[in-house]
């Protein structure tokens, strides 16, 4: 007789080997891949040669060309959970220097995301699961992890403290050890670090430099049992929050995103080892890079649940980039809260995509006033409503960025981590971000941004009449369950399709109208959220989004 659990085991198993074999595209420099199961297609720009290796075992892998293509490759029989190097030179048309990119195969973990705030949220904005506020409790999240943890425990933290050597989370890390596992930690050498003495002395630890051409070891991550044969127990912990009193437990305003995946495991291990130095748990000084110093050595793109999740470290990685050409994937809206913004190249992306369209762009800033600070200027170019300054109590001390939260039908994603929107993280320190693409995840943060912005005095405008051009029109918007839709003109004939589909992809709604004269749609018996109007005539096909309140 099946119990529940191994009924349950057995699906669980079941979506794993679902997730694994099903395909994925991603698109990386110079190619395009796809992830075919257990091969991995690549597909470039133009003609090249290619060479594949495994980073963990440095076996060279199988590639294999496409009959008759100078561009087309396949590496066959990849493991899951895999991190590739990928070394190509250009036959011709471009330089012949060696090219190399970093892959990573999806693995058979359980590609769960969890987020968690030290501060309230607006769950009234809530899509599909409202948003975690754990208060003063983030550390004891923080704390049962690392009690969980099995075999390695791998931590990059700026800066912390704990009450004990016996409590908090110096006891929980000391308490690991104890019981066997292999800890090794890297902190800020330029910071006080309370935390690091009250460590057993047996513990590796690593600080960063403080020479003049380095910046600060700016990272909060920590690295679960990357390397654990059981694909469901590695875990990355990364996000905006140091581990001092303040920024944990609050008064400041941070936040955690905790991800099971072995290949992100195993990618934030590269860059953990790089500044480590080596892959034992003794550092090598001679060896170890920081800041400045280290290479681009991780993939930068991981299917995660089924999911896109990029992954950048700075300063190697060009991260600042990365945060501009998110602002430009935007289609509907962009909610930032960060701690500061002093790139005028950041504040020049954010106001030209204001200028061109994108009229709901709203950012919350904290009340520091470092040099270079763009906040007057974007308050100028956007509006006083729409860029504010957080006063309230502690810091305001998120780095996130929700990129189309209204739009399920584009690529709704948060970008988060512990990089400062400043040229000192881009040149100088060691820093990391994730871009995760899920709709879900990204409405958890906007829930946090509406509470700080509301904090904040800012205004989000909800309740203007939406169009989606200069002749079709809907309102009211927000609604109580009726709204009408309305052409100016007699552009819309021969017949309009009329759906409704809910943040799920679900249609919730569908007519058939000869115009469009205040056409009414009847949302009364569906739950508060927002939903998405499609209008079709002939070739001609509209989108924009309305709120049921």
């Amino acid at each position: 007789m099946f119990s529940i659990k191994s009924l349950l085991l057995g699906l669980l198993t079941i979506c794993f080997t679902l997730n694994l074999y099903s395909q994925h595209t991603i698109r990386e420099k110079d190619c395009t891949i796809n992830y075919q199961g257990s091969n991995v297609e690549m597909i470039f720009d133009v003609a090249v040669v290619v060479t594949a290796f495994d980073v963990n075992s440095k076996a060279r892998l199988n590639v294999v060309t496409e009959e008759g293509k100078t561009n087309s490759f396949l590496i066959d029989n990849v493991l899951p959970a895999s991190i590739i190097k990928v070394e190509y030179r250009y036959l011709y048309g471009k330089n012949y220097d060696l090219q190399t990119t970093y892959l990573a195969s999806p693995s058979t973990s359980t590609g769960t995301i969890n987020v968690y705030f030290n501060h309230p949220v607006d769950t009234s904005v809530s899509q599909l699961q409202n948003a975690v506020n754990l208060g003063t409790t983030l550390d004891d999240m923080l704390i049962s992890y690392i009690n969980a943890c099995v075999s390695t425990l791998d931590i990059a933290v700026y800066n912390s403290s704990s009450p004990s050597s016996a409590d908090g989370i110096a006891g929980a890390i000391n308490a690991a050890y104890a019981r066997g596992v292999q800890v090794r930690l890297i902190y800020d050498g330029s910071t006080s670090s309370g935390m690091i003495p009250l460590l057993n002395p047996g513990i590796p630890t690593l600080a960063s430099p403080t020479s003049s051409s380095y910046g600060i070891m700016h990272n909060k991550f920590v690295i679960f049992d990357a390397t654990n044969s059981d694909a469901t127990i590695p875990i990355v912990w990364t996000g905006s929050t140091n581990w001092t009193v303040a920024q944990i437990d609050g008064p400041d305003k941070n936040s955690a995103i905790v991800i099971q995946d072995q290949a992100l495991a195993l990618g934030y291990k590269i860059e953990f080892e790089e500044m480590w130095g080596s892959t034992s748990l003794t550092p090598d000084t001679t060896l170890s890079k920081f800041g400045p110093y280290k290479t681009d050595n991780t993939p930068h793109s991981y299917i995660i649940g089924g999911k896109q999740v990029n992954s950048y470290f700075s300063p190697s990685d060009g991260t600042n980039a990365k945060i501009i050409a998110a602002i430009n994937t935007a289609n509907s809206d962009i909610d930032i809260a960060t701690m500061l913004i002093t790139r005028s190249d950041i504040s020049s992306a954010l106001t030209t995509k204001f200028i061109n369209g994108l009229s709901n762009l709203n950012i919350v800033v904290d009340s520091q006033n470092p040099s270079g600070n763009q906040f007057l200027g974007l308050q100028s170019s956007i509006s006083a409503s729409q860029v504010v300054k957080y006063t309230g109590s502690g810091i305001m001390h998120h780095k996130f960025m929700v990129i189309d939260n209204f739009d399920s039908s584009s690529d709704p994603q948060v970008l988060v981590g512990s990089h400062n929107w400043s040229s000192a993280a881009e040149t100088k320190n060691d820093e990391n971000i994730l871009i995760v693409h899920d709709a879900n995840i990204t409405n958890q943060y906007y829930q946090a941004f509406v509470y700080l912005f509301g904090q904040a005095g800012g205004i989000l405008n909800t309740n203007e009449t939406v169009k989606t051009n200069e002749n079709l029109v809907l309102y009211p918007n927000p609604t109580k369950g009726m709204f009408y839709l309305t052409a100016k003109d007699n552009s819309f004939v021969d017949g309009v399709e009329l759906s409704v589909y809910d943040v799920l992809g679900k249609r919730v709604f569908e007519k058939h109208s000869t115009s469009l004269a205040n056409e009414v749609i009847d949302l009364s018996t569906e739950g508060k959220g927002v939903y998405f109007v499609e209008v079709v005539n002939g070739g001609r096909v509209e989108h924009f989004k309305v709120l049921k309140e």
